[in-house]
């Protein structure tokens, strides 16, 4: 009896844990331009507490973690626990580590479990002991497809609008968890848009300036 519910969990493990990545994600027109920070993780290496990088050619440096208990990494590359809940957090510094993004959008693929979506947070912080933690202004179900025998493959984008936050931000954390056990983690992807901050505006003026009256 024991060897049956051994092969239904392996089959269960394998159903959900199938690598499909991002289906239609929501690439916002700014990303890979100027004052812009991407990061894309489609295979994972550290199923618990280590550091996963991105994969994605031209990636910032950020880091990926999982904190839920009993995780491993499958065959594809994805993170799963058939027996706790994935809890995920993305970590990276801003340009100059100096900088608030004005606009944030990520794309997470899942299977299996389904996403806690009131846990879905943006955290930003400063070099002085301020921080603030938002929830994102949008939730948008890209794709959802059944996964037998439980739950789904889905693709959620989550976007924040940030312009204006009164902090400036060295670093920012990004966090959210499943629903239940056996979630599988498949692809993540993080773009942040930066906003050229107002001495740069006042230097190009000024440059501009005195281009004009070098002219006349």
């Amino acid at each position: 009896m024991r060897s049956i519910y051994v092969s239904m969990l392996a089959v269960a493990a394998v159903s959900v844990s199938a690598h499909a990545g991002l289906v239609n994600p929501l690439i916002p027109s700014w990303s890979g331009g100027a004052n812009t920070q991407r990061a894309q993780w489609d295979s994972f290496t550290q199923p618990s507490g280590g550091a996963n990088v991105p994969d994605l050619a031209g990636s910032s440096p950020f880091s990926l973690f999982n904190f839920g208990p009993g995780a491993f990494v499958t065959g594809g590359g994805n993170i799963y626990s058939q027996t706790g809940v994935l809890s995920i957090m993305l970590m990276g510094g801003t340009p100059n580590n100096a900088s608030t993004p004005a606009q944030v959008v990520m794309n997470v693929a899942t299977a299996g479990s389904t996403l806690n979506l009131a846990s879905v947070r943006l955290s930003l912080f400063d070099n002085i002991g301020n921080a603030i933690s938002i929830a994102p202004a949008l939730s948008e179900l890209r794709a959802d497809s059944p996964t037998p025998p439980q739950g789904a493959a889905q693709t959620w984008a989550f976007t924040w609008n940030t312009a204006g936050i009164p902090l400036t931000a060295s670093g920012f954390r990004v966090e959210f968890a499943a629903s239940a056990p056996s979630m599988s983690l498949d692809a993540v992807r993080l773009d942040m848009q930066y906003v050229p901050a107002p001495g740069a505006f006042a230097l190009l003026a000024i440059s501009g300036m005195t281009a004009f009256r070098r002219r006349r």
